[in-house]
């Protein structure tokens, strides 16, 4: 789905661009999606505004209809910085619900549809780039090295507060390089406020739009053009915990559920273009996420639930055969 037919199909209101004097053709551009985060988004903006570079670069500026003053915010830099920011004004008529809940899926893919830049770097909207020189490292890296499409580097966790907080040990495992069929598989991502990477992604399968961790899905994209690479010598991006967080306040079985439905269908998407190795691959991740919300369930003795979850997938685990055959 290229972004005309993204916008027939999901735009019902037309989104607003902000009068802007932003280059008309950046080296980077900046995607930054927020919504109703008047407490932490000045932070964000204040952190990329600041980026020291040599080249020309764009920050795409998407509120989706905050109602808490983070829209007047955004307004109020887009004035200030007319060279700098293109903003978006979306409207809650477009939101893209995935099991009822609103997600930032027509609000971040805006973003990255209208990029200008070669490279695109990407920041949530309550969290905090630490380095004023981390654009600069991370597009220097990918220009003079073509066999890479992604880099990205540490992270460090604070509360609402800006406290430091503990850094989980799970986050050492993507200070690492991967390979171009390890971003495929999508087995560890680092966060997305770390990345930088290629524009080349100019179409979403359609099968992108019912996922809840879009995140997944673009790395394994990302995967067919290239490898990954760990900058180390970057400050940490300031990764901020707390309750409004639309990921880390969800519950665990809705978590469990949402990683279960975006490898069910990547496994799909690969299917459909003929990928069976990786299509296989994304299935048997489903599985044991399936695995473990069914366990879950059962411990918890929400049997409702537990048959109802079971009865809604039967189809995919009839299939799961089918994969092991191959």
């Amino acid at each position: 789905m290229n972004f005309q037919e993204f916008k027939r199909v999901f735009e019902k209101k037309k989104v607003i661009e902000f009068p802007n004097k932003t280059p008309e053709f950046p080296l980077l551009s900046v995607c930054i999606p927020t919504f109703n985060q008047v407490e932490f988004i000045t932070d964000c903006l204040n952190g990329v505004l600041k980026q020291e570079t040599d080249f020309p670069f764009e920050i795409l500026l998407g509120d989706d209809g905050s109602s808490d003053g983070t829209r007047e915010v955004c307004i109020s830099y887009a004035e200030r910085y007319p060279e700098k920011i293109r903003l978006f004004l979306h409207y809650r008529e477009n939101n893209i619900k995935i099991e009822s809940k609103a997600t930032s899926i027509f609000n971040a893919l805006y973003n990255i549809y209208s990029a200008k830049g070669r490279f695109i770097a990407y920041c949530d909207g309550d969290d905090i780039w630490a380095d004023l020189s981390k654009v600069q490292k991370q597009v220097d890296y990918l220009s003079s090295h073509s066999e890479t499409v992604l880099c990205y580097h540490k992270v460090a966790i604070i509360d609402e507060g800006k406290k430091n907080l503990p850094t989980p040990p799970y986050m050492d495992r993507w200070k690492k390089n991967f390979s171009s069929e390890e971003l495929q598989c999508a087995r560890e991502q680092p966060p997305i406020s770390t990345w930088c990477f290629r524009n080349v992604i100019k179409e979403f399968p359609i099968e992108f739009f019912s996922v809840f961790n879009g995140d997944n899905f673009i790395v394994s994209l990302l995967g067919n053009y290239g490898n990954g690479k760990f900058l180390e010598n970057i400050k940490p991006t300031l990764y901020r915990k707390h309750s409004g967080a639309m990921w880390s306040s969800e519950n665990k079985i809705f978590q469990l559920r949402s990683k279960f439905n975006t490898y069910r269908t990547l496994s799909e998407y690969y299917e459909r273009t003929y990928r069976n190795e990786l299509s296989g691959h994304f299935h048997k991740r489903a599985q044991n996420y399936a695995k473990m919300i069914l366990k879950l369930l059962f411990s918890q003795r929400q049997i409702f639930y537990f048959s109802r979850f079971f009865a809604s997938n039967l189809k995919f685990f009839l299939s799961y055969s089918n994969h092991i055959q191959r």
